[in-house]
């Protein structure tokens, strides 16, 4: 693959940007301009609990505005959560959606605005581009340090009945507005920050070998493997608030490049595991993130060095020790993450592995990973990491 981008056609695309400490307190702010009179407020009872929903209330109260909040989201969201949110959005007549919490929140906040405007099932927009009326006005706000949904143009989506995920992919779906406080990072369990760390971790590394990466996307991607490896330790066992900040930015760069670049194997493998056992999407790309590399490198050779260096390594400057060191620092985050070891370890069974190689074959991941692979390549990469 070349490095050699200065003649490549590209796009780069995101939201109005804010990040800063505190600056959850503008959430109001955000939806009045986009023209919000009655907010419908996305979020979960663990971000409820932690205090950071009645914060979000009493900023949109502050700013004039009523609003519905709705929280039956669970981890992994389902169709049937995002159904009712679509319902529940049209019977009260709310207008600007803020979605408030994790992956989760946030693609529910998504597809409830896809469905009140387009109607049917979630289901149906499954895809590229299937999305066909504009959306209400968005604000995104992530309180995890991984997702990146809130500046992405994907939703992922659990199919309950199935129990296989199905994504998304529309330029409608990225919101007007991302707003990153990383105070809210100060109540997210230990285990958490270190999944959604290694989460970001696995956009940054996809992001930069998608065979539709440009500089524009390989300079975020390769600043978030910087500040990963700079805070990702320290802020899983010391909850410094600089290191937390610096997961929060890392997680933002890490978004802003996925979105543009798409991703690879990991991800189109990740997926309907997370869907058939409901398992946590950083702990699996964790687990899948060392063999997929070991898979990609015969392909990424010119690429390798550059993201060594930005992974602390300054004299990497032939294939075999970019990759050599590269390997280290990759297993040094994911220890420092508190990773699991296996996919046995997340109650993967054996005799499902073929079935989740024949699913991650049809995965829109796959349009970008850097080399082209078949469900029998699939089905050895799981092997190897159960």
């Amino acid at each position: 693959m070349s490095t050699d981008r200065r003649h490549q056609h590209c796009k780069f695309e995101v939201p109005e940007i804010i990040f800063g400490r505190g600056l959850l307190d503008q959430v109001g702010a955000c939806a009045r301009r986009l023209g919000g009179k009655k907010v419908f407020l996305v979020s979960d009872q663990g971000l409820f609990e932690a205090g950071w929903v009645d914060q979000a209330m009493k900023s949109l109260l502050a700013a004039g505005l009523s609003f519905v909040y709705y929280d039956q989201v669970t981890s992994n969201p389902k169709d049937h959560e995002i159904e009712a949110g679509a319902l529940e959005y049209i019977s009260q007549g709310a207008d600007v959606i803020v979605g408030l919490g994790g992956g989760s929140a946030m693609d529910a906040a998504k597809g409830i605005a896809i469905l009140v405007s387009n109607g049917g099932k979630i289901r149906e927009y499954a895809g590229t581009d299937m999305i066909h009326r504009p959306l209400p006005p968005m604000v995104l706000c992530p309180t995890t340090c991984g997702t990146g949904s809130d500046v992405s143009q994907f939703v992922v989506v659990n199919d309950s009945q199935e129990k296989c995920k199905f994504t998304i992919m529309s330029r409608c779906v990225a919101p007007d507005i991302s707003l990153t406080d990383p105070n809210t990072l100060n109540t997210l369990p230990d285990e958490y920050v270190g999944t959604t760390g290694m989460d970001a971790l696995t956009h940054a590394v996809e992001a930069y070998f998608s065979v539709a990466s440009s500089t524009l996307t390989d300079v975020n991607a390769l600043r978030a493997l910087t500040l990963l490896v700079r805070s990702l330790g320290k802020a899983v066992n010391e909850r410094n608030p600089h290191d937390l900040e610096n997961l929060a930015r890392a997680s933002l760069h890490a978004g802003m490049a996925f979105s543009n670049s798409l991703l690879g194997i990991g991800h189109a493998l990740a997926h309907p595991i997370g869907g058939l056992y409901d398992a946590n999407h950083g702990s699996v790309n964790a687990v899948l993130l060392p063999e997929v590399l070991r898979y990609d490198f015969p392909v990424v050779r010119d690429k390798l060095p550059e993201m060594a260096v930005a992974l602390g390594h300054q004299h990497a400057s032939d294939y075999r020790a970019a990759q050599e060191m590269t390997l280290e620092t990759i297993y040094g985050l994911l220890d420092a993450g508190r990773a699991p070891s296996s996919l046995r370890s997340l109650g993967v069974q054996e005799e499902d592995l073929p079935l989740l190689a024949q699913r991650a074959f049809k995965d829109v991941c796959l349009l970008t990973s850097p080399r082209e692979t078949d469900e029998e390549d699939l089905l050895g990469l799981l092997k190897r990491a159960f």
